[in-house]
């Protein structure tokens, strides 16, 4: 339990990074000239890789010019630097797919609809739209089947049903991929950013979100298949159980407020370069639980 103190605390910090995904205020005098000073080239180079991403992803350099001039306007208006509707959609979508993925949770895990395996077994139509109803409004439940018809979330069988063709960790067909990751990163970064403002300004680190990374910097290119097949499989087991945990305690709560929670992963794989230095063998370390000894950077 938080005291006021930290509660309080807690809510300001809140209220500095409610900016983000949303309307943007001038929190500068938070900061003395000197921080301001210091935090510029951090600064300068987030909007720089930011727009790099922009033009990555298929934007011409002319509408990213266009873009950046409807910004600045904005913020001489005193509006905020994004449109709170053009916001809401895209969360809006983003919330669709999370409870799309629900159906698929409760379809591989209720006793309904798996057989003595715990596998997942095929349904018929009926069912399928009993099962996205959970979830979804009656209104909207329509549209949800018709989206993972599309994007082969399932798939028709020979015998006039439907079986999940994803297993539980959906998989976008190649017609949507390309929006639907861009979609995505457009609302995890916000979330990222907002998480990391929030910690920065946050003296108590029991209110903090969680923010780590464990790297090298110079692991041999010949390892690199085999750490995206660890990662893979390490993460899928470690995010199957925080979904579980999740599952399990939403929507208990018949009366008062609620939050959205996550917990995202993504690895990290550099480009291919030469070894300019030389490194000594680092000498073999005992098992430990400590973190240091796995090399983990804590930032909360």
């Amino acid at each position: 339990m938080l005291s006021r103190g930290e509660q309080m605390t807690t809510k300001k910090a809140s209220l500095r990074t409610a900016s983000i995904g949303r309307a943007v205020h001038d929190n500068s005098h938070l900061l003395t000239s000197k921080e301001s000073l210091d935090l510029r080239p951090a600064l300068e180079a987030l909007l720089g890789e930011t727009v790099s991403f922009l033009l990555a992803a298929g934007l011409s350099s002319s509408a990213v010019i266009a873009q950046l001039r409807t910004v600045a306007k904005r913020l001489e208006s005193g509006l905020g630097a994004t449109r709170p509707q053009l916001v809401k959609q895209l969360r809006d979508e983003r919330e669709q797919l999370v409870e799309i993925a629900g159906v698929v949770h409760d379809w591989t895990r209720d006793a309904a609809f798996t057989d003595s395996c715990a596998d997942p077994v095929e349904i018929t139509n009926a069912q399928l739209r009993r099962l996205v109803g959970r979830r979804f409004q009656q209104r909207r439940i329509p549209d949800a089947v018709k989206w993972m018809k599309e994007n082969r979330i399932v798939r028709k069988t020979r015998r006039n049903t439907y079986a999940l063709a994803t297993g539980r960790q959906m998989v976008y067909s190649s017609k949507h991929r390309h929006r639907i990751g861009v979609e995505r990163a457009a609302v995890l970064v916000s979330q990222y950013l907002g998480v990391a403002l929030r910690n920065a300004f946050a003296a108590n680190p029991h209110i903090r979100d969680i923010d780590r990374d464990a790297r090298v910097y110079f692991l041999p290119e010949k390892y690199v298949p085999l750490w995206r097949e660890v990662v893979r499989e390490r993460a899928q087991a470690f995010l199957e159980s925080i979904d579980n945990w999740l599952e399990d305690h939403a929507r208990h709560a018949r009366a008062g407020n609620v939050r959205e929670v996550a917990l995202h992963c993504y690895s990290y794989t550099g480009e291919s370069r030469p070894m300019r230095m030389r490194i000594s063998p680092r000498p073999r370390r005992r098992q430990g639980s400590a973190a240091s000894q796995a090399g983990v950077a804590a930032h909360s």
